[in-house]
């Protein structure tokens, strides 16, 4: 086990990767992770994310970070259409502290050619060599021009799943899991939770929601960066050989890299 004091209980939890555990020592419990975002305490204090408790160094060098356990329950699919998860999305995009605080520790910037380079980034052959994939990126590539660069970057979280989302017993919504967090468009961010769980039909009301206006400049941002999610998550699905949802999301991909719509100025 990879803590000093030897009092605490550890309680592997479900769904994580064996990097975070629910600590029990006398009546306390605490959630217990190593080696998280250094954000977080930034995070905690504004209370998006549970309030940071202590953070200590193990032998092995880790970083062992405890905060507040908060029972409640991680979200439904469902539940990612809600205002709350909306507001909650648009708090930390629009917040200039959490940008100038990200900053200031050094926080990476990802651009599209960035998202691009990630994509390869441990790429198994099958998909290296999917021709559809690559026609794709392709035009991805081919795509980018000043209107990916001449519009505020902020915080993004990098991952708005729903099990990412944690309403607590006390009807607060937290956001976790910010290893992946960087400073970037934040339709990077958007298209991620659009392309899994709205369906297309009411995307314009989501965004709309958002407080989003789609422009022709917008609406090709937002075509570009759901193609770039979807070919993550086509990665991700066929890592965990869930091929049923590879071919779901190769279909959508097809219908957003095949969609010419237009909007008027």
């Amino acid at each position: 086990m990879f803590s000093q004091d030897p009092d605490w209980e550890f309680h592997p939890l479900q769904g994580e990767t064996g990097d975070a555990f629910m600590g029990i020592r006398d009546n306390e419990r605490v959630f217990f992770k190593r080696n998280i975002s250094p954000f977080t305490p930034t995070l905690s204090a504004k209370g998006i994310a549970p309030k940071l408790k202590w953070t200590q160094r193990t032998y092995s060098g880790d970083i062992l970070t405890a905060q507040e356990w908060q029972d409640g329950h991680t979200l439904e699919r469902g539940d990612m259409n809600s205002n709350r998860v909306i507001q909650l999305i648009k708090h930390v995009h629009e917040s200039e502290n959490l940008l100038e605080t990200f900053q200031k520790i050094g926080g990476e910037v990802k651009r599209p050619v960035d998202f691009i380079n990630a994509y390869f980034e441990d790429l198994p052959e099958s998909l290296a060599e999917h021709k559809f994939f690559n026609q794709v990126i392709a035009d991805l590539e081919s795509e980018i021009d000043n209107d990916f660069y001449d519009i505020e970057y902020t915080v993004c979280h990098g991952d708005l799943n729903h099990h990412n989302f944690l309403l607590s017993d006390e009807d607060q919504l937290f956001l976790v899991d910010w290893e992946q967090c960087s400073i970037s468009d934040p339709m990077s961010d958007i298209t991620k939770l659009l392309i899994q769980y709205i369906r297309g039909k009411d995307w314009l009301y989501w965004l709309s929601r958002y407080g989003a206006t789609v422009t022709p400049k917008e609406y090709k941002r937002i075509k570009w960066y759901s193609q770039m999610n979807a070919l993550f998550v086509i990665k991700q699905y066929h890592r965990e050989n869930q091929i049923h949802k590879v071919n779901d999301m190769i279909l959508l991909l097809r219908i957003i890299h095949q969609d010419d719509t237009k909007f008027k100025e």
